[in-house]
């Protein structure tokens, strides 16, 4: 039986003649229908209703005299004339575009080389430090045995809590070049910090500059128990240090940040200094000789922000509060970056009082 002969009239309507708006349409015969789905090489193109499908509205090409039939979601029909197109449309519109650069290409015109930057250490403290300045000269013959106390210092308690300097400065007798002593040690900060503190005596030095304007000056052999009583007390602020150093141009970078770890009233101040150590030149000896190899260390070579340093707070600080800054030196030829290393204190501008220092290696 024509399967076609099933099919109500309701359902005939569906399949029409491609005809224009103006002429009428008429319902497609059942002996057309039917020829149509033998002639056609997919069997599913064209079928009656089943229970399971419905009877779907899509136009054939411009030409065809089929304007109603139904496709099945499988047919391989409906997967090469419509699955497939609209599958490339969507990769289309989904994939990224870019720009068409065409010749002549353009070259930065300043290029930045950081190659030669080397990022040094990054120093986060969590204890307190003792500052001790040095005043010493290469023809003293005592300083070696002031020298000789930091060393000690530095073997007890390391070098993150015992932050020493050694200036060469005071008087010319101790400090000045000759042909047996022809380094040249001074320092322009350094002999305005030894004008500051009245110093005409060597050897001599400071502890956190402390009992400053008439006891601050210390002679070494009280270095030890001063150091011991402040490295026990609380400490009043920390500090967090990072550093840099250019090959090429030679430019040393130190970036500070010292956090209050109590409140303070009085105006603050930070100075930073630059120090070299393991110089080897003439050194008179305690016992009148000269030591022509003999090693120099934390020797002054640099104060970027000044002797003094600069006021970061006229009016102290509350708990937690933080000041940052920076500082850039380009090294002396002569210099070795690489025994060099940054010194940063904190304090208390009234009175000189260190409420903390720092040090880190240059690189």
């Amino acid at each position: 039986m024509d399967p076609f002969s099933r099919l109500d009239h309701r359902r005939t309507r569906h399949l029409q003649l491609r005809t224009s708006k103006r002429k009428p349409t008429y319902p497609l015969p059942y002996s057309l229908a039917h020829s149509l789905q033998r002639s056609h090489s997919c069997s599913n193109w064209l079928r009656p209703p089943a229970a399971r499908h419905l009877l779907r509205r899509r136009r054939l090409p411009r030409g065809s005299s089929i304007q109603w039939f139904e496709f099945l979601p499988n047919d391989e029909f409906v997967m090469k004339k419509f699955l497939t197109p609209l599958v490339l449309l969507a990769a289309w519109a989904l994939a990224p575009s870019c720009d068409v650069i065409t010749e002549p290409f353009k070259e930065n015109p300043n290029p930045v080389d950081t190659s030669s930057v080397v990022r040094g250490d990054t120093l986060i403290q969590t204890a307190r430090a003792v500052f001790i300045e040095d005043f010493t000269g290469h023809r003293c013959k005592n300083c070696p045995k002031a020298s000789k106390a930091i060393k000690a210092l530095d073997s007890i308690y390391g070098p993150n809590l015992i932050i020493p300097i050694a200036l060469h400065a005071g008087p010319s007798s101790f400090t000045g070049v000759t042909a047996e002593y022809p380094t040249d040690f001074t320092t322009v900060e350094g002999d305005d910090i030894a004008t500051l503190f009245g110093i005409f005596a060597l050897p001599m030095g400071m502890v956190q500059r402390a009992d400053y304007p008439t006891g601050h000056q210390k002679t070494y052999t009280a270095w030890a128990s001063l150091a011991a009583q402040e490295i026990a007390t609380t400490p009043e602020a920390l500090f967090t240090l990072s550093a840099a150093y250019d090959s090429v141009s030679r430019q040393a970078i130190i970036h500070y940040s010292a956090k209050l770890e109590s409140s303070q009233t009085n105006s603050l101040g930070i100075a930073v200094y630059l120090k070299e150590s393991h110089i080897v030149s003439p050194q008179l000896m305690p016992n009148n000789t000269r030591d022509e190899f003999y090693v120099h260390k934390n020797v002054l070579r640099a104060a970027p922000l000044g002797p003094t340093g600069i006021e970061v707070s006229a009016t102290g600080g509350s708990t937690g509060q933080i000041f940052s800054g920076s500082a850039t030196k380009t090294l002396d030829p002569l210099w070795n970056p690489k025994e060099c290393e940054w010194v940063v204190i904190l304090y208390d501008r009234t009175n000189y009082r260190v409420l903390q220092p720092a040090q880190i290696f240059v690189w």
